[in-house]
């Protein structure tokens, strides 16, 4: 059995065009290479491109990929009519002759789709899809049995980058209080547990169906409404799989439940699924188990008496009795299911579930269920040798950090990039605009700021040369590991352990206590730390080496080497550090030169992003090219990143590149939040604007304050390069905008943001002095019919278990083909390589 099991297992990669990639060989590098798909949203033509379709549409949170099936031949489409038909009688075409069929035609099932590449991705992919999977409002592999041994895994790791935010009530004697649980890791809280598993091969009801009615009133299909008589076109992997699946609560009068409850659901028949039912009692706080009473005689009796005599509560829901006479005992119920409707069985559920989880013990987190794994002999994901090595150094840092007082950290630990470097770029800043010369010569006055520059240059290198208890062990933990990739698992483990101060102040009260703020946000800013601040340390470390000592130094060698590895496995890059508000140039030039040497010097489309804070502009890159450059929740890191996206080779003579380069901005805010002077502001977005050959403009919103912001920092940064005669392109996407069919509304939806550009372009001319500008055309080539794009908003329904609106993913989809196809087609887009882009940044 175990051997025809694994032929089908391995049938199917064939089918799919995965072999290639099994077992665990899919990189997050393949799972978003930028290609043929990208281009426009099409449905598959053969049954290879099944996972390639797939990964599109989750990249974009497209919820419809649960549906994404491929049929060949199979009832596809209105056929023309054949001669024969033309002819038929009456009886002929109503009365339907029955022919044995020699050989069944058979659609791979969705869900196998998802679980070939679940089998086939690494641990960096799968958790990248698990993650898109869960904002997607789906129920995610928890257990899951090897296709090709007799193996149960048990992906923890794959499961830890997941957070969720919702509100839960709280009755505080008389009162009822809404507690927020914001951007929480759910594989660290702890909550109650309800299981759902069925007992023989008679049971036709479906358990998914009854959670889809528990979890959004039927709304939504968290778990696949997988129905056990479909024939031909059963589901091949997902026998014995155990899903699970959260509820969130909103803080609101409907929810079913008042607490997160985790739901998990037993595939197939749990007779013959043992240790997979035995793992789900234990960590269960109720166990809901549906069974058929014709068929009982015919069960596994001894598992049912353990659940029986087991003090924990029991729900058996027996769906061919109508109603159960007699009573039930305090933690045993039985619910007779036959004739009642999804909406009354779901009401009896919650009811009797709400009481039985009162008297239930205390919830476990996934985390604490690891013990109870390993128990069983699952396979656990974070126990292999990389996962160890790196949590072990993750600790060593943590272990430094906690003996430091937070606010303290940067300076104490992080040196290099404080005070040293501010005051060194205020002076490079000043040799290029000599605004303080006064009555000194040019020479001399240049002179006297590269002596201070090389001073400043010195202080830094005696720190390197005693690197601080953080930095040594953190360089150590980066060395490449190509086999093993333990760097990767080292960073990805710092993002969940990240420590930050959270901000409480009112947004009211900032305008009228401007010195309280600057105070308030220094100490945010001091008492923010991710990986963003550890890598800036590196690159100020890499630049006074450069500059301070012989370059023979070790870590002179290694530094950039380290950084390029990072940036082209994926990981964001910082290129611009806007607390200082410059560009460590030696740094960047070295990080490029390493790509260039592993990479060759490739051609490279920079596409750069900009929009206010909490504008949705990290959930559309994301949705568009899976990229996450928010290290820091608290957004106090001010600056611009890049990341590197590779374009498939059949698709790099067509567009005419090998890779694109985004770079997003973070941090620019709204005027009355703002504690930065405006200028530093235009300059950020001057810089990304002039880098990129296209810039995507973010707006939220209706809130003309906040349109007129990032317009503000736009147009003037456009203007700027206008006088530089530099001619970027841009595209307008504005979003939480109700989606609007009427053509006359569209058209005056678009006219009246044209007139704004043109109203901001006006006053921006006479700022930098440009007499020759009245509107927005004329600083850049501008249609608005294509160059502006609406956006609905981002959930269907009200979060916490609203999945994406798929408006939003269809705009998304539409959005990312209009870019790729205005690369192929040229469109005035002056080609770049890597040594093309370093000499802009410096230029710029």
């Amino acid at each position: 059995e175990e051997t025809a099991q694994k032929q089908h297992f391995l049938h199917l990669l064939r089918r799919l065009n995965l072999e290639s990639y099994y077992p665990k060989k899919m990189t997050k590098v393949n799972t978003l290479l930028i290609n043929k798909t990208s281009l426009c949203d099409t449905q598959p033509n053969a049954e290879g491109e099944l996972p390639v379709c797939f990964l599109e549409k989750l990249l974009v949170l497209d919820y419809h990929l649960r549906y994404l099936v491929y049929r060949g031949n199979i009832g596809t489409g209105p056929q023309a009519l054949k001669p024969t038909e033309l002819g038929r009688t009456f009886e002929d075409f109503f009365i339907i002759k029955r022919t044995k069929s020699t050989t069944t035609q058979t659609y791979i099932h969705p869900m196998d789709v998802q679980m070939a590449i679940f089998h086939c991705a690494d641990d960096f992919t799968r958790q990248y899809v698990l993650t898109k999977l869960s904002i997607c409002q789906f129920a995610l592999p928890l257990l899951v049995p090897d296709p090709c041994v007799p193996q149960i895994e048990f992906p923890l790791w794959s499961l830890r980058q997941i957070r969720r935010s919702w509100k839960e009530v709280e009755q505080i004697g008389w009162e009822k209080k809404i507690k927020n649980y914001n951007n929480q890791l759910i594989s660290w809280q702890p909550t109650h547990t309800v299981s759902f598993i069925s007992f023989g091969n008679c049971v036709s009801t479906s358990k998914s169906q009854i959670l889809n009615s528990l979890l959004s009133k039927g709304k939504h299909d968290h778990f696949f409404n997988h129905h056990p008589r479909e024939g031909n076109n059963r589901c091949l992997l997902i026998d014995g799989m155990v899903e699970i699946c959260w509820f969130f609560p909103g803080g609101r009068a409907e929810d079913r439940f008042e607490s997160c409850i985790a739901f998990t659901n037993l595939h197939g028949n749990a007779e013959i699924h043992e240790r997979q039912v035995r793992f789900l009692q234990e960590v269960s706080s109720v166990t809901v188990i549906l069974l058929s009473t014709s068929a009982f005689d015919k069960m596994n009796n001894s598992l049912l008496l353990e659940f029986w005599k087991s003090p924990k509560p029991l729900i058996c829901l027996f769906e061919d009795v109508e109603n159960i006479m007699g009573e039930n005992s305090a933690h045993k119920v039985r619910i007779g299911i036959k004739d009642l409707n999804k909406v009354e069985l779901a009401d009896k559920i919650t009811a009797t579930l709400s009481q039985l989880l009162k008297k239930s013990g205390s919830p476990h987190s996934l985390s604490d269920w690891a013990n109870i794994a390993r128990k069983y002999k699952f396979i656990i994901d974070e126990n292999q040798g990389a996962c160890q090595e790196a949590e072990k150094r993750t600790n060593i840092l943590m272990d430094i950090l906690r003996k430091v007082k937070l606010s303290e950290i940067k300076e104490k630990l992080l040196p290099l990039q404080g005070s040293l470097w501010h005051d060194w770029c205020k002076k490079d800043r000043e040799l290029h605009q000599l605004r303080e010369k006064g009555n000194r010569s040019i020479e001399k006055y240049k002179h006297e700021i590269e002596k201070e520059k090389q001073k400043i240059r010195c202080e830094q290198y005696h720190k390197v040369i005693n690197l601080s208890d953080l930095i040594n062990p953190f360089l150590e933990s980066l060395q490449s590991h190509p086999e093993t990739r333990t760097e990767l698992y080292f960073l990805r483990g710092l993002t969940q352990v990240r420590t930050e101060k959270e901000k409480r102040s009112k947004r009211e009260s900032l305008r009228d206590w401007e010195a309280e703020l600057d105070a308030l946000t220094k100490e945010i800013r001091d008492s923010t730390l991710g990986i963003e601040h550890l890598m800036r340390e590196v690159g100020q470390i890499y630049e006074a080496l450069e500059e301070a000592s012989s370059q023979t130094h070790t870590l002179f060698v290694s530094l950039p080497q380290m950084a390029a590895d990072l940036m082209i496995s994926g990981i964001p890059i910082e290129l611009m550090d806007g607390d200082a508000s410059y560009v460590p140039l030696k740094w960047i030039a070295a990080v490029f030169d390493k790509v260039s040497e592993k990479l060759g010097d490739k051609r490279v489309f920079v596409l750069s992003v900009l929009g206010l804070q909490s504008s949705g502009k990290s959930t559309l890159l994301n949705a568009m090219f899976g990229l996450q450059f928010s290290f820091s929740a608290g957004r106090c890191t001010w600056g611009a990143y890049m990341q590197l996206l590779k374009v498939e080779e059949m698709l790099r003579e067509e567009l005419g590149y090998d890779f694109v380069l985004v770079v997003d901005t973070e941090g620019l805010r709204a005027s009355e939040l703002m504690n930065k002077a405006q200028n530093e502001e235009n300059e950020l977005a001057t810089f990304v604007i002039g880098l990129g050959n296209l810039t995507l403009i973010n707006i939220f919103g209706k809130d003309l304050s906040e349109i007129q912001d990032i317009l503000q920092i736009a147009i003037h940064a456009f203007l700027r390069m206008k006088q530089l005669n530099i001619s970027p392109r841009c595209l307008f996407v504005h979003q939480n905008i109700e989606e609007i069919i009427d053509t006359n509304q569209s058209m005056e939806r678009r006219r009246w943001l044209e007139e704004r550009l043109d109203e901001m372009t006006l006053a921006a001319a006479k700022y930098e002095q440009c007499s020759d500008v009245s509107t927005f055309s004329d600083v850049i080539k501008f249609d608005g019919k294509t160059h502006i794009h609406y956006f609905a908003h981002l959930w269907e329904g009200s979060p916490p278990m609203a999945p994406p609106n798929p408006c939003y993913s269809h705009s998304v989809q539409k959005l990312k083909s209009r870019i790729l196809n205005q690369i192929r087609n040229g469109e005035d887009i002056i080609n770049k390589t890597t040594a093309q882009i370093v000499k802009l940044v410096k230029e710029l």
